[in-house]
């Protein structure tokens, strides 16, 4: 198993960063928290040793007598999905059971966001951080290096996280998504998804099965990450059957945006599945009483949460966890897709 990278003793001080930037503390200090009393060079000085080092002022100096603030840092990109808002409800109840605080930000699918934030919230001291993804700035990486607390990752996976992980890999999410639909015997599927990172591996994942499998390459709609779903869903499908009129299939990237589609397509009288088949990502709440029911690729996103929880616990305790733990998903196959091939066969 890899290594993971060794963290420093202890994070840079005050001191550290005025040896630097080659001023005194108190200079150090001024520019940091009263800067137009500081020549212009010396703040310019001063930020680049910020930069370089990561360090990051303590807004609780002098006012703790330990370390122990019982404070979690928590980001997601946002809590608009579902699978976000579970995933943070068991997050947060776990962490509560030991008599931890949370202190939630949202990133908005952008890591410069999420770094700015980070930096904010490390100046209180939490005890653990708690990020969703693997996508971070460079400082963001060193801020938390720095930090010399637990980090636990969720959502995604990679053998080399910044200390624990616990997700899944999108791209075999979307590999399994294509190889599903492939089965339902559809043979010119197409991808409508968000513009943000993960959907994006998703896509690519079903991308290259479909090359894997000699199909075509798949149609793909992309809209912004900030637009509501829903509605994007009727906008899409319209957008693909210009595009792509041939698409007998579609793969979303949540099941709200294919809550739309299915309602674009009772618009349009195509007939689902015979004529479309649809399959969603998320199996939310409502996507089994849907009309017909959502197919949709399954993630737990409480169970993530409750292992985050656990894992960062641990790690806060000092003691040892795997540092990576894949979920996995299930595709859940439904009404909006034809039956597999090969059951098709026997019941014919």
């Amino acid at each position: 198993m890899p290594q993971r990278p060794t963290r420093p003793s202890s994070a840079p001080t005050l001191k550290d960063l005025a040896r630097l930037a080659g001023v005194s503390p108190i200079t150090a200090s001024r520019a940091l928290q009263r800067p137009e009393l500081v020549a212009e060079a010396t703040r310019a000085r001063v930020a680049q040793a910020v930069e370089q080092s990561g360090y990051v002022s303590n807004s609780l100096a002098g006012g703790l007598t330990s370390r122990q603030t019982r404070l979690v840092a928590a980001i997601v990109p946002s809590m608009g999905h579902s699978l976000f808002s579970d995933m943070l409800d068991a997050l947060v109840t776990g962490l509560a059971s030991e008599r931890y605080e949370t202190t939630l930000g949202i990133s908005r699918y952008d890591p410069e966001h999420e770094e700015t934030w980070l930096a904010a919230m490390l100046s209180r001291r939490p005890e653990g951080v708690v990020l969703t993804g693997t996508e971070h700035t460079a400082r963001t990486r060193r801020l938390l290096l720095n930090a010399d607390i637990p980090v636990v990752e969720l959502w995604d996976y990679t053998p080399h996280p910044l200390d624990v992980i616990i997700g899944f890999s999108q791209e075999d999410a979307g590999r399994a998504a294509f190889r599903h639909l492939a089965a339902c015997g559809y043979q010119r599927p197409a991808v409508l998804r968000s513009d943000d990172s993960r959907a994006q591996r998703r896509a690519l994942g079903f991308a290259r099965a479909a090359a894997e499998s000699g199909a075509p390459a798949p149609a793909e709609i992309v809209f912004p990450e900030d637009s509501p779903q829903a509605g994007r869903g009727r906008e899409a499908l319209r957008a693909l059957l210009a595009q792509a009129p041939d698409a007998d299939a579609v793969f979303c990237s949540s099941d709200a945006l294919a809550q739309g589609v299915l309602a674009q397509a009772h618009a349009l009288g195509l007939q689902v599945p015979r004529q479309l088949g649809v399959l969603g990502f998320g199996d939310q709440a409502l996507a089994a009483d849907a009309i017909p029911a959502l197919s949709t690729v399954k993630v737990d996103g409480a169970y993530i949460g409750r292992l985050g929880a656990a894992a960062l616990i641990a790690r806060m305790r000092g003691d040892s966890v795997p540092p990576a733990q894949d979920v996995g998903f299930e595709v859940i196959a439904r009404a909006s897709t034809r039956a597999p091939a090969a059951a098709r066969a026997r019941h014919n």
